[in-house]
């Protein structure tokens, strides 16, 4: 498939329109990530902050101010996950770069990827060593998917275990857990 803007956003339009269905979002990440190939990564990395507001037809389901970019955001780093290995320079620069929205969603990809066994032992030791720095925000938006997958996912629950004798992560924790 030929790579360039118009086709990466194409197939992330279509990725991030379903992101109210999350079987059929992994699917859709999947076919299009497959469909690009890690050939397309560079081009999706420079499209995190484009188009703001739906496409007209999609507006419907995006009303809230941010929510369309927010889904646009969450389709590139699901396929960015199904690219694994080839994605994770984009993944580490974005994870542990200066912050940005999407520092959250590049941390969430990491660590299931290490649960996949990518990386694993590499991408731990960078996350325990980040953490603690890390905005709370990121901290947030990182754990809040994560801690649901985990309970059932037992890989990524192994892979969150090796965090916990971090204090900032356990503060993450009990806030999301409603115990702060």
């Amino acid at each position: 498939m030929a790579h360039n803007q118009y086709t990466c956003t194409e197939r992330i339009r279509w990725v991030a329109s379903s992101i109210h269905n999350g079987d059929l979002f992994k699917e859709r990440a999947t076919k299009a990530a497959t469909q690009l190939g890690p050939e397309a990564i560079d081009i999706l990395a420079t499209l995190f902050h484009s188009e703001h507001t739906p496409p007209k037809e999609l507006a419907d389901q995006f009303p809230g101010l941010g929510s369309w970019i927010a889904a646009r955001q969450c389709a590139i780093f699901e396929m960015f996950y199904h690219f694994g290995e080839a994605a994770l320079p984009v993944l580490r620069k974005v994870a542990f770069g200066k912050y940005d929205w999407t520092q959250g969603n590049a941390l969430e990809v990491l660590c299931r990827m290490a649960a996949d066994g990518v990386d694993r032992e590499a991408i731990i030791a960078d996350m325990r060593r980040a953490f603690p720095r890390l905005r709370f925000e990121a901290q947030l938006y990182m754990l809040r998917p994560l801690l649901g997958q985990a309970a059932q996912n037992v890989a990524l629950a192994e892979v969150l275990r090796r965090f916990e004798d971090i204090p900032e992560y356990r503060e993450v924790v009990a806030e999301l857990q409603g115990n702060a």
